[in-house]
């Protein structure tokens, strides 16, 4: 590794350190929510897109197993997030609905994103794509090192 390779990999991992404390930072007590990304904040963003889904549709669209998707909603609705009710047509089909306590936390959900994403502005457009082209590069890159344990299901 030469020079310019460690003095690289030294401002990431400090840019690393510093997006955690800043996450940390905007989050503040939202953090209980989650992040709108993952697990049950990413349920939450997508139920306030669509207030109301049957439980195999946000299956499909979350590309989650059943059984972790269900211990996702059995926190959300023991946290009053979220309703489970059987469908009117078919009781076999299981509709999942926010609350009004879950509208509220998926909203400051979607305001927590758009202060994270305050940390860009810095950055023109055009600089901001440059950025998106070199970490694809970069993930590419380790994807390709790390083979079959990349967790490129992470990625969305």
């Amino acid at each position: 590794m030469n020079e310019n390779n460690t003095s690289l990999m030294e401002e990431i991992f400090q840019f690393m350190k510093l997006l955690r404390r800043y996450q940390f930072h905007v989050r503040g007590d939202q953090d209980h929510f989650g992040d709108p990304h993952r697990g049950q904040g990413r349920v939450l963003a997508l139920l306030k897109i669509k207030p109301e889904i049957t439980q195999k549709e946000l299956t499909y669209l979350l590309n989650m197993r059943n059984q972790s998707l269900g211990e996702l909603l059995t926190k959300l609705e023991r946290n009053g997030l979220i309703t489970r009710a059987p469908s009117e047509d078919d009781r076999r089909v299981m509709n999942v609905k926010l609350t009004e306590a879950g509208a509220k936390a998926a909203d400051q959900l979607e305001q927590q994103q758009q202060d994270e994403n305050k940390l860009f502005d810095c950055l023109n457009e055009e600089e901001q794509a440059k950025l998106s082209e070199y970490m694809n590069r970069l993930i590419n890159q380790m994807e390709q090192q790390l083979g079959g344990d990349a967790g490129s299901g992470d990625r969305e």
